[in-house]
Protein backbone atom coordinates (compact mmCIF):
# COMPACT_ATOMS: atom_id res chain seq x y z
CA UNK A 1 0.00 0.00 0.00
CA UNK A 2 0.98 3.00 -0.61
CA UNK A 3 1.72 5.76 1.80
CA UNK A 4 0.27 9.15 1.44
CA UNK A 5 2.33 12.12 1.69
CA UNK A 6 2.33 13.90 4.56
CA UNK A 7 4.29 17.44 5.93
CA UNK A 8 6.88 16.91 8.25
CA UNK A 9 4.85 18.62 11.36
CA UNK A 10 2.19 16.14 10.53
CA UNK A 11 4.86 12.96 10.06
CA UNK A 12 6.44 14.24 13.54
CA UNK A 13 2.91 14.28 15.24
CA UNK A 14 1.81 11.00 14.05
CA UNK A 15 5.12 9.48 15.06
CA UNK A 16 4.42 10.97 18.79
CA UNK A 17 0.56 9.69 18.63
CA UNK A 18 2.40 6.34 17.85
CA UNK A 19 5.08 6.04 20.53
CA UNK A 20 2.51 7.43 23.12
CA UNK A 21 0.12 5.08 22.17
CA UNK A 22 3.12 2.20 22.36
CA UNK A 23 4.11 3.23 26.01
CA UNK A 24 0.52 3.16 27.04
CA UNK A 25 -0.29 -0.49 25.70
CA UNK A 26 2.43 -1.28 27.36
CA UNK A 27 2.01 -0.14 30.71
CA UNK A 28 -1.70 -1.40 30.62
CA UNK A 29 0.21 -4.85 30.59
CA UNK A 30 2.66 -3.50 33.34
CA UNK A 31 0.85 -1.37 35.77
CA UNK A 32 -2.05 -4.45 36.70
CA UNK A 33 1.19 -6.48 37.48
CA UNK A 34 3.45 -3.59 39.34
CA UNK A 35 0.05 -2.28 41.59
CA UNK A 36 -0.47 -6.10 42.52
CA UNK A 37 2.72 -6.23 43.91
CA UNK A 38 2.67 -3.26 45.48
CA UNK A 39 -0.52 -3.76 47.02
CA UNK A 40 0.65 -7.19 48.77
CA UNK A 41 4.42 -5.81 49.71
CA UNK A 42 2.18 -2.60 51.60
CA UNK A 43 0.14 -5.24 52.96
CA UNK A 44 2.37 -7.42 54.22
CA UNK A 45 4.44 -4.50 55.48
CA UNK A 46 1.04 -3.46 57.40
CA UNK A 47 1.22 -6.77 58.76
CA UNK A 48 4.87 -6.83 59.90
CA UNK A 49 4.37 -3.34 61.61
CA UNK A 50 1.02 -4.88 63.47
CA UNK A 51 2.68 -8.11 64.36
CA UNK A 52 5.56 -5.70 66.14
CA UNK A 53 2.90 -4.18 67.63
CA UNK A 54 0.92 -7.62 69.39
CA UNK A 55 4.62 -8.46 70.35
CA UNK A 56 4.96 -5.57 72.24
CA UNK A 57 1.72 -5.51 73.77
CA UNK A 58 2.27 -9.45 74.70
CA UNK A 59 5.89 -8.72 76.14
CA UNK A 60 4.19 -5.57 78.19
CA UNK A 61 0.89 -7.33 79.22
CA UNK A 62 2.17 -11.00 79.22
CA UNK A 63 0.65 -13.96 77.70
CA UNK A 64 -1.96 -14.31 80.14
CA UNK A 65 -3.96 -11.28 79.18
CA UNK A 66 -4.71 -12.85 76.38
CA UNK A 67 -4.90 -17.07 76.91
CA UNK A 68 -6.58 -18.37 79.81
CA UNK A 69 -3.40 -20.81 81.45
CA UNK A 70 -6.18 -23.09 83.08
CA UNK A 71 -8.24 -23.48 79.98
CA UNK A 72 -8.47 -26.81 78.15
CA UNK A 73 -7.15 -25.82 74.71
CA UNK A 74 -5.00 -22.53 74.82
CA UNK A 75 -5.78 -19.77 72.11
CA UNK A 76 -6.82 -16.39 71.62
CA UNK A 77 -8.84 -14.74 68.59
CA UNK A 78 -10.28 -11.16 67.63
CA UNK A 79 -11.32 -10.03 64.30
CA UNK A 80 -13.45 -6.72 63.59
CA UNK A 81 -17.03 -6.83 62.66
CA UNK A 82 -16.42 -7.25 58.85
CA UNK A 83 -14.45 -9.62 59.29
CA UNK A 84 -11.70 -7.45 57.08
CA UNK A 85 -8.55 -8.25 59.79
CA UNK A 86 -8.38 -10.97 62.47
CA UNK A 87 -5.95 -11.97 65.13
CA UNK A 88 -5.16 -15.34 66.64
CA UNK A 89 -2.66 -16.41 68.87
CA UNK A 90 -2.26 -20.17 69.70
CA UNK A 91 0.38 -22.43 71.60
CA UNK A 92 2.55 -24.58 69.36
CA UNK A 93 4.95 -27.50 69.88
CA UNK A 94 8.18 -26.99 71.43
CA UNK A 95 10.92 -25.98 69.24
CA UNK A 96 8.48 -25.39 66.25
CA UNK A 97 9.81 -22.08 64.41
CA UNK A 98 7.74 -20.24 62.07
CA UNK A 99 8.02 -17.41 59.99
CA UNK A 100 6.14 -16.79 56.58
CA UNK A 101 3.46 -14.96 54.80
CA UNK A 102 0.78 -16.68 52.57
CA UNK A 103 -2.57 -16.65 51.30
CA UNK A 104 -5.17 -18.71 53.25
CA UNK A 105 -8.51 -19.50 53.98
CA UNK A 106 -10.13 -19.09 57.57
CA UNK A 107 -13.27 -20.29 58.97
CA UNK A 108 -14.97 -17.18 60.44
CA UNK A 109 -18.57 -17.76 62.34
CA UNK A 110 -18.92 -20.86 60.16
CA UNK A 111 -17.41 -18.56 56.92
CA UNK A 112 -14.65 -19.24 54.71
CA UNK A 113 -12.79 -16.15 54.23
CA UNK A 114 -9.95 -15.42 51.76
CA UNK A 115 -6.95 -13.71 53.97
CA UNK A 116 -2.98 -12.82 53.25
CA UNK A 117 -1.60 -14.20 56.60
CA UNK A 118 1.46 -13.21 58.60
CA UNK A 119 2.51 -16.44 61.11
CA UNK A 120 5.00 -16.03 63.52
CA UNK A 121 5.98 -18.04 66.30
CA UNK A 122 7.34 -16.93 69.74
CA UNK A 123 8.17 -18.18 72.89
CA UNK A 124 6.60 -17.35 75.83
CA UNK A 125 7.20 -18.52 79.78
CA UNK A 126 8.80 -21.50 78.24
CA UNK A 127 6.07 -21.71 75.66
CA UNK A 128 5.63 -21.71 71.95
CA UNK A 129 2.96 -19.31 70.46
CA UNK A 130 2.01 -18.38 66.98
CA UNK A 131 1.04 -15.34 66.44
CA UNK A 132 -1.16 -14.76 62.98
CA UNK A 133 -2.49 -11.65 61.69
CA UNK A 134 -4.82 -12.07 58.45
CA UNK A 135 -5.68 -9.31 56.09
CA UNK A 136 -8.65 -9.92 54.11
CA UNK A 137 -8.22 -10.74 50.40
CA UNK A 138 -10.93 -8.47 49.43
CA UNK A 139 -10.05 -5.46 51.10
CA UNK A 140 -6.45 -6.22 49.79
CA UNK A 141 -8.15 -6.39 46.28
CA UNK A 142 -10.41 -3.20 47.14
CA UNK A 143 -6.98 -1.06 47.42
CA UNK A 144 -5.41 -2.95 44.14
CA UNK A 145 -7.95 -1.81 42.36
CA UNK A 146 -8.15 1.98 43.88
CA UNK A 147 -4.37 1.73 43.07
CA UNK A 148 -5.11 0.94 39.96
CA UNK A 149 -7.54 3.75 38.92
CA UNK A 150 -5.15 6.33 40.28
CA UNK A 151 -2.62 5.11 38.19
CA UNK A 152 -4.44 4.99 35.14
CA UNK A 153 -5.94 8.40 35.68
CA UNK A 154 -2.68 9.87 36.53
CA UNK A 155 -1.10 7.80 33.64
CA UNK A 156 -4.05 9.60 31.46
CA UNK A 157 -2.66 12.36 32.43
CA UNK A 158 0.37 12.47 31.81
CA UNK A 159 0.20 11.03 27.84
CA UNK A 160 -2.03 13.55 27.25
CA UNK A 161 -0.08 16.28 28.78
CA UNK A 162 3.21 15.12 27.23
CA UNK A 163 1.71 14.36 23.68
CA UNK A 164 0.40 18.56 24.12
CA UNK A 165 3.47 19.20 25.27
CA UNK A 166 5.45 17.31 22.11
CA UNK A 167 2.78 18.62 19.70
CA UNK A 168 3.11 22.31 21.14
CA UNK A 169 7.06 22.27 20.88
CA UNK A 170 7.41 20.46 17.39
CA UNK A 171 4.83 23.52 16.60
CA UNK A 172 6.82 25.70 17.87
CA UNK A 173 10.21 24.58 16.73
CA UNK A 174 8.90 23.83 12.99
CA UNK A 175 7.60 27.35 12.56
CA UNK A 176 10.69 28.69 10.94
CA UNK A 177 10.30 26.14 8.78
CA UNK A 178 6.80 26.63 7.76
CA UNK A 179 7.80 30.46 7.35
CA UNK A 180 10.14 29.46 4.65
CA UNK A 181 7.57 27.09 2.94
CA UNK A 182 5.23 30.02 2.37
CA UNK A 183 7.78 32.23 1.49
CA UNK A 184 8.27 29.99 -1.61
CA UNK A 185 4.28 29.51 -2.03
CA UNK A 186 3.86 32.89 -2.21
CA UNK A 187 6.69 33.64 -4.67
CA UNK A 188 5.31 33.26 -8.13
CA UNK A 189 8.46 34.98 -9.59
CA UNK A 190 12.02 35.70 -8.23
CA UNK A 191 11.74 39.27 -8.50
CA UNK A 192 9.11 39.29 -5.86
CA UNK A 193 10.74 36.99 -3.26
CA UNK A 194 10.89 38.30 0.00
CA UNK A 195 14.59 38.17 1.67
CA UNK A 196 13.92 38.64 4.94
CA UNK A 197 15.87 36.06 7.28
CA UNK A 198 13.61 33.99 9.12
CA UNK A 199 13.73 34.50 12.93
CA UNK A 200 15.12 31.16 14.57
CA UNK A 201 17.48 29.54 16.74
CA UNK A 202 17.51 26.28 14.61
CA UNK A 203 21.12 26.46 12.70
CA UNK A 204 19.60 24.22 10.15
CA UNK A 205 17.01 26.32 9.59
CA UNK A 206 19.21 29.43 9.20
CA UNK A 207 21.20 27.84 6.98
CA UNK A 208 17.82 26.64 4.95
CA UNK A 209 17.11 29.76 4.69
CA UNK A 210 20.04 31.87 3.69
CA UNK A 211 20.92 28.72 0.95
CA UNK A 212 17.34 29.45 -0.55
CA UNK A 213 17.94 33.35 -0.41
CA UNK A 214 21.19 32.36 -2.61
CA UNK A 215 19.55 30.26 -5.27
CA UNK A 216 16.46 32.86 -5.41
CA UNK A 217 19.53 35.87 -6.32
CA UNK A 218 21.09 33.36 -8.72
CA UNK A 219 17.63 32.76 -10.99
CA UNK A 220 16.34 36.07 -10.17
CA UNK A 221 19.60 37.37 -12.10
CA UNK A 222 19.27 34.70 -14.86
CA UNK A 223 15.76 35.59 -15.61
CA UNK A 224 16.96 39.44 -15.72
CA UNK A 225 19.52 38.27 -18.26
CA UNK A 226 17.49 35.97 -20.46
CA UNK A 227 14.96 38.56 -20.03
CA UNK A 228 17.88 41.60 -21.49
CA UNK A 229 19.21 38.89 -23.89
CA UNK A 230 16.03 38.07 -25.81
CA UNK A 231 15.20 41.55 -25.83
CA UNK A 232 18.36 42.58 -27.06
CA UNK A 233 18.34 39.42 -30.10
CA UNK A 234 14.53 40.10 -30.26
CA UNK A 235 15.55 43.72 -31.69
CA UNK A 236 18.73 42.75 -33.61
CA UNK A 237 16.88 40.42 -35.69
CA UNK A 238 14.10 42.58 -36.47
CA UNK A 239 15.93 45.32 -37.22
CA UNK A 240 17.43 43.66 -40.03
CA UNK A 241 14.52 41.87 -41.25
CA UNK A 242 12.69 45.12 -41.26
CA UNK A 243 15.20 46.76 -43.79
CA UNK A 244 14.90 43.63 -45.63
CA UNK A 245 11.03 44.09 -46.11
CA UNK A 246 11.06 47.41 -46.91
CA UNK A 247 13.99 46.43 -49.68
CA UNK A 248 11.95 44.17 -51.41
CA UNK A 249 8.70 46.08 -51.22
CA UNK A 250 11.22 48.84 -52.79
CA UNK A 251 12.40 46.51 -55.47
CA UNK A 252 8.32 45.44 -56.37
CA UNK A 253 7.06 48.78 -56.53
CA UNK A 254 10.37 50.15 -58.73
CA UNK A 255 11.07 47.09 -60.72
CA UNK A 256 10.02 45.38 -63.77
CA UNK A 257 10.57 42.06 -62.72
CA UNK A 258 9.81 38.51 -64.23
CA UNK A 259 7.06 36.52 -63.11
CA UNK A 260 9.69 33.83 -61.21
CA UNK A 261 11.42 36.87 -59.74
CA UNK A 262 8.19 38.45 -58.29
CA UNK A 263 7.60 34.57 -56.81
CA UNK A 264 10.58 34.77 -55.62
CA UNK A 265 10.39 37.96 -53.67
CA UNK A 266 6.86 37.38 -52.63
CA UNK A 267 8.06 33.85 -50.88
CA UNK A 268 11.27 35.25 -49.24
CA UNK A 269 8.90 37.97 -47.84
CA UNK A 270 6.72 35.59 -46.12
CA UNK A 271 9.84 33.88 -44.84
CA UNK A 272 10.56 37.25 -43.44
CA UNK A 273 7.17 37.86 -42.11
CA UNK A 274 7.44 33.87 -40.48
CA UNK A 275 10.91 35.04 -39.31
CA UNK A 276 8.90 38.46 -37.48
CA UNK A 277 6.36 36.34 -35.78
CA UNK A 278 8.88 34.13 -34.70
CA UNK A 279 10.78 36.79 -32.73
CA UNK A 280 7.93 38.06 -31.73
CA UNK A 281 6.30 34.91 -29.96
CA UNK A 282 9.70 34.36 -27.90
CA UNK A 283 9.64 37.66 -27.03
CA UNK A 284 6.07 37.63 -25.34
CA UNK A 285 6.73 34.38 -24.27
CA UNK A 286 9.89 35.72 -21.80
CA UNK A 287 7.76 38.76 -20.85
CA UNK A 288 5.09 36.14 -19.42
CA UNK A 289 7.84 34.37 -17.90
CA UNK A 290 9.40 37.54 -16.41
CA UNK A 291 5.65 38.62 -15.32
CA UNK A 292 5.65 41.75 -17.35
CA UNK A 293 2.37 42.05 -18.33
CA UNK A 294 -0.69 43.06 -15.39
CA UNK A 295 -2.93 41.17 -14.81
CA UNK A 296 -5.46 43.88 -13.35
CA UNK A 297 -7.73 44.52 -16.38
CA UNK A 298 -11.86 43.04 -16.30
CA UNK A 299 -11.87 41.37 -19.54
CA UNK A 300 -15.53 40.48 -21.23
CA UNK A 301 -14.80 37.22 -22.09
CA UNK A 302 -17.44 36.66 -25.00
CA UNK A 303 -16.66 39.92 -26.10
CA UNK A 304 -12.78 38.91 -26.81
CA UNK A 305 -13.99 35.75 -28.46
CA UNK A 306 -16.30 38.00 -30.56
CA UNK A 307 -13.34 40.24 -31.56
CA UNK A 308 -11.03 37.05 -32.31
CA UNK A 309 -14.07 36.31 -34.94
CA UNK A 310 -14.17 39.17 -36.43
CA UNK A 311 -10.44 39.11 -37.23
CA UNK A 312 -10.30 35.47 -38.28
CA UNK A 313 -13.61 35.06 -40.30
CA UNK A 314 -12.22 35.08 -43.77
CA UNK A 315 -9.92 32.36 -42.95
CA UNK A 316 -12.89 30.64 -42.11
CA UNK A 317 -15.14 31.13 -45.28
CA UNK A 318 -11.96 31.04 -47.33
CA UNK A 319 -11.87 27.52 -46.34
CA UNK A 320 -15.45 27.16 -46.49
CA UNK A 321 -16.09 25.81 -42.95
CA UNK A 322 -19.43 26.01 -40.59
CA UNK A 323 -18.72 28.41 -37.64
CA UNK A 324 -21.09 27.62 -34.81
CA UNK A 325 -21.15 30.32 -32.26
CA UNK A 326 -22.82 29.70 -28.42
CA UNK A 327 -21.73 32.13 -26.23
CA UNK A 328 -23.20 32.42 -22.90
CA UNK A 329 -25.74 35.33 -22.17
CA UNK A 330 -24.25 34.96 -18.77
CA UNK A 331 -22.00 38.01 -18.14
CA UNK A 332 -18.22 36.28 -18.23
CA UNK A 333 -15.60 38.71 -16.66
CA UNK A 334 -12.26 37.70 -15.77
CA UNK A 335 -9.42 39.06 -14.42
CA UNK A 336 -6.21 39.40 -16.39
CA UNK A 337 -4.81 41.10 -19.87
CA UNK A 338 -6.99 41.18 -23.01
CA UNK A 339 -4.47 41.06 -25.57
CA UNK A 340 -3.24 37.82 -24.09
CA UNK A 341 -6.05 36.63 -23.76
CA UNK A 342 -6.74 37.64 -26.96
CA UNK A 343 -3.56 35.87 -28.42
CA UNK A 344 -5.00 32.89 -26.53
CA UNK A 345 -8.01 32.73 -28.23
CA UNK A 346 -6.69 33.40 -31.48
CA UNK A 347 -4.04 30.85 -31.35
CA UNK A 348 -6.58 28.29 -30.36
CA UNK A 349 -8.74 29.21 -32.97
CA UNK A 350 -6.66 29.78 -35.72
CA UNK A 351 -5.29 26.20 -35.02
CA UNK A 352 -8.47 24.65 -35.46
CA UNK A 353 -9.02 26.34 -39.07
CA UNK A 354 -5.67 25.43 -40.15
CA UNK A 355 -6.19 21.42 -39.48
CA UNK A 356 -9.69 21.78 -40.57
CA UNK A 357 -10.51 21.00 -44.16
CA UNK A 358 -14.55 19.45 -43.80
CA UNK A 359 -16.53 20.33 -41.55
CA UNK A 360 -17.05 22.79 -38.54
CA UNK A 361 -15.28 25.13 -35.86
CA UNK A 362 -17.49 25.37 -32.83
CA UNK A 363 -16.85 28.15 -29.97
CA UNK A 364 -18.88 27.86 -26.67
CA UNK A 365 -18.95 29.74 -23.59
CA UNK A 366 -20.86 28.22 -20.30
CA UNK A 367 -20.76 27.70 -16.61
CA UNK A 368 -20.24 24.79 -15.32
CA UNK A 369 -19.44 24.23 -11.46
CA UNK A 370 -19.65 27.27 -10.27
CA UNK A 371 -16.46 27.96 -12.60
CA UNK A 372 -16.68 29.32 -16.66
CA UNK A 373 -15.27 27.57 -19.31
CA UNK A 374 -14.88 27.77 -23.07
CA UNK A 375 -14.68 25.21 -25.34
CA UNK A 376 -13.35 25.19 -29.17
CA UNK A 377 -14.00 22.28 -31.15
CA UNK A 378 -12.92 21.24 -35.05
CA UNK A 379 -13.66 18.21 -37.03
CA UNK A 380 -9.91 18.03 -38.21
CA UNK A 381 -7.51 16.01 -38.58
CA UNK A 382 -7.14 15.73 -34.92
CA UNK A 383 -4.15 14.82 -32.73
CA UNK A 384 -2.32 11.44 -32.69
CA UNK A 385 -2.69 9.56 -28.83
CA UNK A 386 0.85 9.42 -28.14
CA UNK A 387 1.75 13.21 -29.41
CA UNK A 388 -0.72 14.92 -27.13
CA UNK A 389 1.45 15.06 -23.99
CA UNK A 390 3.68 17.19 -25.90
CA UNK A 391 1.40 19.96 -27.86
CA UNK A 392 2.54 22.68 -25.66
CA UNK A 393 6.05 21.92 -25.93
CA UNK A 394 7.85 24.38 -27.76
CA UNK A 395 9.06 23.50 -31.05
CA UNK A 396 6.82 20.51 -31.45
CA UNK A 397 4.25 20.39 -33.50
CA UNK A 398 1.37 18.13 -33.27
CA UNK A 399 1.30 17.76 -37.12
CA UNK A 400 3.93 18.13 -39.53
CA UNK A 401 3.28 21.45 -41.24
CA UNK A 402 6.23 23.42 -43.11
CA UNK A 403 4.62 27.12 -41.99
CA UNK A 404 4.53 26.22 -38.19
CA UNK A 405 7.63 26.50 -35.68
CA UNK A 406 5.38 24.71 -32.77
CA UNK A 407 5.24 27.80 -30.59
CA UNK A 408 1.26 28.89 -30.85
CA UNK A 409 0.20 26.04 -28.86
CA UNK A 410 3.38 26.79 -26.45
CA UNK A 411 2.47 30.29 -26.10
CA UNK A 412 -1.53 29.86 -25.60
CA UNK A 413 -0.02 27.14 -22.69
CA UNK A 414 2.09 30.08 -21.29
CA UNK A 415 -0.78 32.42 -21.06
CA UNK A 416 -3.20 30.08 -19.69
CA UNK A 417 -0.36 29.20 -16.76
CA UNK A 418 -0.17 32.76 -16.14
CA UNK A 419 -4.19 33.77 -15.82
CA UNK A 420 -4.29 30.29 -13.82
CA UNK A 421 -6.47 28.53 -16.72
CA UNK A 422 -6.69 25.25 -16.61
CA UNK A 423 -6.39 23.34 -20.26
CA UNK A 424 -7.88 20.16 -21.40
CA UNK A 425 -7.39 18.16 -24.60
CA UNK A 426 -9.40 15.87 -25.78
CA UNK A 427 -8.63 14.24 -29.59
CA UNK A 428 -8.35 11.72 -31.57
CA UNK A 429 -6.81 11.21 -34.96
CA UNK A 430 -8.75 11.91 -37.80
CA UNK A 431 -11.79 12.67 -35.61
CA UNK A 432 -10.86 16.49 -34.98
CA UNK A 433 -9.92 18.05 -31.24
CA UNK A 434 -11.53 19.64 -28.39
CA UNK A 435 -9.77 22.57 -26.11
CA UNK A 436 -11.68 23.06 -23.20
CA UNK A 437 -10.14 26.29 -20.78
CA UNK A 438 -11.52 26.35 -17.63
CA UNK A 439 -11.46 29.63 -15.61
CA UNK A 440 -10.61 29.83 -12.12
Amino acid sequence: MKLPKLKLKSQLAIFNAFSKALIVTLLLFLIPWLVSKISINETDEVLIQKLDQVIELVDSLGMESYIDMDAEFQAFGSYNILKEEYISIEQINPDTIINEIQFSQRIIEDELVDYRVLSYSIEENKNNYVIEIGKSISTIYQFEQNLKRLAFIFLIIIISLTFIFDLSFIQYLLLPFERIVKKLKLTNHPSSFNYTPIKTSTSDFVYLDETIHILMRKIEAAFNDERDYISNVSHELLTPVSIIQSKLDNILHDSELSETDMIKIFESKKTLRRLTNLVRTLLMMSRIENEEYILTEKVDINKTLRNVIEEIEDKIEAKELQLILELSPLNFIVGGNENLLFTLFYNFINNAIRYTDIGYIKIESFKQNDSFTVKISDTGIGIQKEKIPDIFSRFKNSNETKDSYGLGLALSKKICDYHKIDVDVISESTKGSVFILNFP
